[in-house]
C-alpha cells in the first residue's frame, strides 16, 4: 500500500508531496493499494485535493486514436476555460467546471513530476485530456474524419461502452439491487476502484463524496458506476448514433459528457436536478442512457416516491429525461444499449436499423431484453444478481442464437469466426443498504458463468496487453472506503 500526503505552501504557491505518509492534517492525503495482480483491482482513496498520478506506461494504451490533425478538442478546452473565467463568480456550474479543469491540470502536473523523477517522457496536457475524454472522442470520429460513416461491422462487435445494467426492486420492497457490467476491449482491464472525499466549500455543492469503478488517470468512471454522497446512484449503457447527420450539430462550444457527469454529481440533490444539470451545454458525444436512482425517495418495505428513478438519454442536439419510478415499483429497470425514449430511439436511427436488420435493434425484443424479462424474477439477493449480470449460456439459450455476444455478459473471444479479445469484462453490484456506506462488490474479467473457459491472452498476443494478467479467473471483492464514512 502506497501512502502520500500533499501540503500547500501558500507563501511560495507550491505543492509539497510526502510519500509514505498519511497525515490527516495535510491538505490532501490518500493511499493506493496496488492489489491489481491478486484481485483484478487497484484501490485508490483520496480526501481533499491534489489528485492522482498514474504511471504513464499504465495508461498509454488508451491513447489509440490519432486526432492530432484536428483542433476541435483543443478548441473545446479553450472555450470551457474562457467560460470559467467569465462566469465562475456568478454561476456554480462554471465554478465547478473550474474545479474539474484544475483537477485535470493537477493530474497532468502530477504525471509530469513523476515522469521527471523517473526519467520518462511526460504525458502532455492534451494527452491527459484525451484520456479522460476517450468516450467522447470516439463519437467525434465521424466529425473529425472526413467520410467516416456508420459501419455495420462495428456494431456487430462489442464497441465502446456496450454494457448491461439492472436495477431491481424486490416484490415487497424489501431491498433494492443495483448492477452494471461493462463491455469493451479486454485490453482496458487495468482497473482501479476509487473513493474520493473532496470537501468543497462552494455553497451550491450537493456532495464531494463519491465511490466509483475507474481506470488509471481517469477523473471519471467511464463505465459508469457511481455511489454519491448526495444519496444518488448512477450507472449507464451507451447508445449508438446510427444517424450520422446528427453529428453536424456538434460544436466546440460545449462541455464533454465526462465533464457534465462530474458537474451533475457535484451539484444535483435529485434525479431531476441531475438531468437538468447534465443537459446544459450538450456536446452530443458519448451518447448514453443514464439511470439516476435517488435513495432518499425510497422507504424499504413501505413506499417509493416519484423521482426515485430518472432516465436520461442524450444524442447530439437533444437530452431527454423522464421519471420512470412507476417502472421501478413494478419490479425492475434493465438497460442494454437500446434507447428507451421514442424520440431518441427514432432520431438515433434505431428504428431504421430495426426495420433493416431485425429485433437486435428493438427495445422490447432484442436478445438482452428477452433474457432480462425472463430471468429477472429469479434475482432476489446479491448472489442471484451477480449470476444474472455474469450470465452467458449462448450455446443453449434460444435467445442467444448461438452468439456469445447476444447475452448479458458478452464473450466476443468465443466467436466461431473473427473472434476478438473484447466483450463483457467486469461486473459491479450493490444494494440499498451497502450503497448508504459506499460499499459495493466488483469483479474484473470476462465471465466464466455456465462453464465458459477463463479468458487467456495466449490466443490474442497480437493485441497489446502490457501489465495485464495472462488468464482472468478473479472473484468478486468488496470495495469500501476506509478514510471516510457516509
Amino acid at each position: 500500500v502506497q501512502k502520500a500526503t500533499v501540503y500547500w505552501d501558500p507563501t511560495h504557491k507550491a505543492v509539497l508531496l510526502k510519500e509514505g505518509v498519511l497525515d490527516k492534517a495535510g491538505d490532501a492525503y490518500g493511499y493506493y493499494n496496488d492489489s491489481f495482480s491478486s484481485t483484478g483491482w487497484g484501490v485508490l482513496e483520496i480526501r481533499a485535493g491534489y489528485g492522482e498520478t498514474p504511471e504513464p506506461d499504465e495508461v498509454t494504451y488508451f491513447l489509440f486514436v490519432n486526432l492530432s490533425s484536428d483542433s476541435k478538442p483543443l478548441k473545446q478546452d479553450a472555450w470551457s476555460r474562457e467560460q470559467v473565467k467569465l462566469n465562475k463568480s456568478s454561476d456554480p456550474l462554471w465554478s465547478h467546471t473550474g474545479f474539474i479543469l484544475s483537477q485535470l491540470d493537477g493530474l497532468q502536473a502530477g504525471v509530469a513530476d513523476w515522469a521527471k523523477r523517473m526519467g520518462k517522457k511526460p504525458l502532455s496536457l492534451f494527452q491527459v485530456q484525451f484520456l479522460n475524454a476517450v468516450g467522447d472522442l470516439l463519437d467525434l470520429i465521424p466529425v473529425l474524419v472526413p467520410g467516416a460513416k456508420a459501419n455495420m461491422k462495428l456494431y456487430k462487435e462489442p464497441p465502446m461502452g456496450h454494457c448491461s445494467a439492472l436495477i431491481k426492486m424486490l416484490p415487497g420492497y424489501e431491498n433494492l439491487l443495483f448492477a452494471h457490467s461493462s463491455w469493451y476491449t479486454y485490453a482496458a482491464t487495468m482497473r482501479i476502484f476509487k473513493h474520493w472525499d473532496f470537501r468543497v466549500s462552494e455553497p451550491h455543492t450537493a456532495t464531494g463524496k463519491l465511490s466509483f469503478s475507474s481506470y488509471p488517470g481517469f477523473l471519471v468512471s467511464l463505465d459508469d458506476f457511481y455511489l454519491l454522497g448526495s444519496g444518488l446512484m448512477m450507472t449507464q449503457t451507451t447508445n449508438i448514433v446510427f444517424n450520422s447527420s446528427l453529428f453536424s450539430v456538434i460544436t466546440s462550444s460545449s462541455l464533454f459528457s465526462w465533464q457534465r457527469v462530474r458537474l451533475a454529481h457535484a451539484l444535483a440533490h435529485t434525479g431531476q436536478e441531475w438531468a437538468q444539470t447534465f443537459a446544459k451545454f450538450n456536446s452530443g458525444t458519448y451518447n448514453n442512457q443514464y439511470m439516476v436512482l435517488d435513495t432518499s425517495k425510497i422507504s424499504l418495505g413501505s413506499s417509493i416516491d416519484n423521482g426515485a428513478l430518472v432516465i436520461v438519454e442524450q444524442i447530439p442536439g437533444l437530452v431527454e429525461y423522464s421519471d420512470q419510478t412507476q417502472t421501478l415499483r413494478r419490479g425492475y429497470w434493465p438497460s442494454y444499449n437500446v434507447p428507451f425514449h421514442k424520440k431518441i430511439y427514432s432520431l438515433s436511427g434505431y428504428e431504421q436499423m430495426w426495420m433493416e436488420h431485425g429485433d437486435d435493434f428493438s427495445y422490447d425484443l432484442c436478445p438482452r431484453a428477452k433474457i432480462f424479462r425472463r430471468d429477472q424474477g429469479g434475482v432476489t439477493d446479491l448472489v442471484s444478481l451477480k449470476h444474472i449480470m455474469r450470465y452467458n449460456d449462448y450455446k443453449n439459450d434460444p435467445y442467444s442464437k448461438g452468439d456469445p455476444c447476444k447475452s448479458i455478459c458478452c464473450r466476443n473471444d468465443l466467436q466461431k469466426h473473427r473472434a476478438s479479445p473484447g466483450g463483457c469484462y467486469d461486473t459491479k453490484v450493490t444494494d440499498f443498504h451497502m450503497a448508504q456506506r459506499f460499499v459495493s462488490e466488483a469483479l474484473n474479467g470476462p465471465t466464466t458463468e455456465g462453464g465458459l473457459p477463463p479468458f487467456s491472452w495466449d490466443l490474442f498476443n497480437s493485441t497489446e496487453h502490457q501489465g495485464l494478467p495472462r488468464v482472468y479467473n478473479y472473484t468478486f471483492i468488496t470495495m469500501q472506503p476506509v478514510l471516510f464514512a457516509p
